[in-house]
């Protein structure tokens, strides 16, 4: 879809020259110069192409962000669209907030026209987006929720971004030392092997016929164990969907690792249970919201169950407490919170400290992965190197 930069001359309804730039659409121009009375002398279109690709997360965010900055200024939320619409650089956004705009004008309220465009556009539905806008209209603080909003989105940002950076030279690491151990066995140990013949080969030391028949035997079946490599690499997120409910398991109770994805789930629930709480929402809406939030099954357990007894009027912090996932702060700080009437600062600043210790306790461990990668490729081509000094050495007791 073409957006168009329609430069004009016209003459207004005082009688002056007006000299403008016109961002949008042809049939927009129209109705602009309609409106505001204007004379037109001349126009030209300059057709502008918008940028194709997905619909991201980070869309949504900037979305939020520039919708609340130009109502919190008092704009009104349709000329805050249309502004957006003209501005708005790429076609998926750019239809996203048209079909917006269209929904307001049926008489739709904000949060349902964005529920109806993510299902339209099939775009991933952001429930607890809409669950703040549609508490922020119910109160009349529409600005603020998308604030709150805005801000949870960029936390939500940062954590991901903070756990692709903690992952990412692990897996640098892991995948250029498979691939090493490829090239040793394809390309250097075959070699070796051409040396000897099969009588030779049974008479050298027990770790030389190790390797040097583990190169043979990937050397002469190649194709099958590139293909079921292959295999193996595309068939990975299917086998995870399929291990989904039980890989959270085997996660926590990996030591260090299962520490550190509770602080990073506990961490996006409650700061989103904050930002709520700050927004307006009553607590136990905001908890059944940020239950959403983590997908392992034992922390939506502990809070489906605290859930139930705020309903029944007990207190959150009484039902966390003693809880041997939870951190013993968490129900220490919340009891302090409910006492203070300050649930929603604590709540952040819950979420605060476990970002902070995550990222703190990744460091640390990355600290001692990286070097053991190394220290482990390092022992395997001494290994490698050690089996064909030792086959090469052999060569004069054999003859």
């Amino acid at each position: 879809m073409n957006n168009s930069e329609i430069t004009y001359e016209a003459i207004s309804s005082n009688n002056e020259q007006i000299n403008g730039v016109y961002k949008g659409t042809l049939e927009g121009f129209k109705q602009f110069i309609k409106t505001d009375k204007l004379t037109l002398i001349s126009f030209k279109e300059k057709k502008k192409k918008l940028k194709a690709g997905k619909f991201k997360n980070s869309d949504f965010q900037s979305f939020i962000e520039e919708l609340y900055y130009l109502i919190d200024s008092g704009m009104k939320i349709d000329d805050s669209l249309k502004l957006l619409i003209k501005n708005t650089q790429k076609e998926s956004v750019h239809e996203f907030i048209k079909l917006i705009l269209e929904n307001l004008k049926t008489g739709e309220q904000l949060s349902i026209s964005i529920e109806m465009a993510q299902k339209k556009l099939a775009i991933e539905e952001n429930r607890l987006a809409i669950s703040v806008i549609s508490s922020g209209e119910e109160v009349g603080a529409l600005a603020g929720a998308l604030n709150t909003l805005s801000n949870y989105l960029l936390f939500k940002e940062k954590i991901n971004t903070e756990v692709k950076q903690a992952l990412s030279y692990p897996i640098f690491l892991m995948i250029m030392s498979t691939t090493m151990v490829f090239f040793v066995f394809f390309f250097i140990v075959p070699k070796f092997t051409e040396i000897f013949d099969k009588d030779e080969l049974d008479h050298l030391p027990m770790v030389s016929q190790m390797v040097l028949k583990a190169g043979l035997y990937v050397n002469e079946n190649s194709s099958v164990i590139l293909i079921g490599f292959a295999l193996l690499l595309f068939s990975i997120p299917f086998i995870i969907k399929l291990i989904k409910k039980n890989i959270h398991k085997f996660i926590l109770h990996i030591p260090m690792v299962g520490k550190l994805t509770v602080y990073i789930e506990l961490s996006r629930m409650f700061n989103s249970i904050g930002i709520m709480l700050q927004g307006g929402i009553k607590i136990d809406k905001a908890l059944k919201q940020s239950i959403k939030l983590t997908e392992i099954p034992e922390i939506q357990a502990i809070f489906k169950e605290a859930l139930f007894e705020i309903k029944k009027g007990n207190k959150l912090s009484s039902t966390l407490a003693g809880n041997s996932l939870l951190p013993p702060q968490v129900a220490s700080m919340i009891s302090v919170g409910e006492s203070s009437a300050k649930l929603d600062e604590v709540f952040l600043n819950l979420a605060f400290r476990f970002s902070e210790t995550f990222q703190k306790s990744t460091k640390s461990v990355l600290a001692l992965l990286e070097p053991a990668i190394i220290v482990l490729m390092g022992l395997f081509i001494a290994f490698i190197v050690v089996s064909i000094m030792l086959a090469v050495i052999s060569i004069s007791d054999i003859t």
